[in-house]
């Protein structure tokens, strides 16, 4: 999976790309095919040093998405500040992608925004290790695991 990133004219995208291998034929050649994949729900907004996990759970897989930094919102750029990037919220995004369908999730123990972290799928949960904030530029040496229980259906 792609989400994101910064592209070189300094533009963020919020696009989700679907990344698959194919080894057909005689002379085994790997074939990479690349499609985007349409969210519906609450979607992610642009970002990038963010990450993205795949979670299974109950015998569902979905993806884990967390952190990063996006550009000020439109309206509250000023002319010094029309291109300072922020942290994007705290917050947890879950997609199936299956049916494309997009949930944010909010947790108490996500008080800042973190980026440039290392997240860790293993199973059910994911483990986010470091980062950096921007609002306390620091890197606090913190550890979350975050278990994800997928609803049957």
């Amino acid at each position: 999976l792609i989400h994101g990133g910064r592209t070189p004219n300094n533009e963020i995208s919020s696009s989700l790309y679907m990344l698959t291998m194919d080894s057909r034929g005689c002379n085994r050649k790997l074939t990479l095919c690349c499609k985007e994949k349409e969210l519906v729900g609450e979607v992610p907004g642009a970002r990038y040093g963010h990450t993205i996990s795949m979670v299974q759970s109950r015998g569902k897989t979905a993806c884990v998405l967390f952190g990063g930094r996006s550009y000020m919102p439109a309206g509250e750029r000023t002319t010094e500040s029309w291109n300072s990037v922020v942290d994007c919220p705290p917050q947890v995004y879950l997609f199936d992608l299956e049916f494309g369908c997009s949930s944010v999730h909010t947790l108490p123990e996500l008080s800042d925004g973190q980026s440039f972290h290392l997240a860790l799928a293993r199973e059910d949960c994911v483990y986010i290790l470091g980062g950096h904030s921007l609002t306390s530029d620091s890197r606090p040496p913190r550890l979350f695991r975050l278990h994800v229980e997928l609803l049957q259906g």
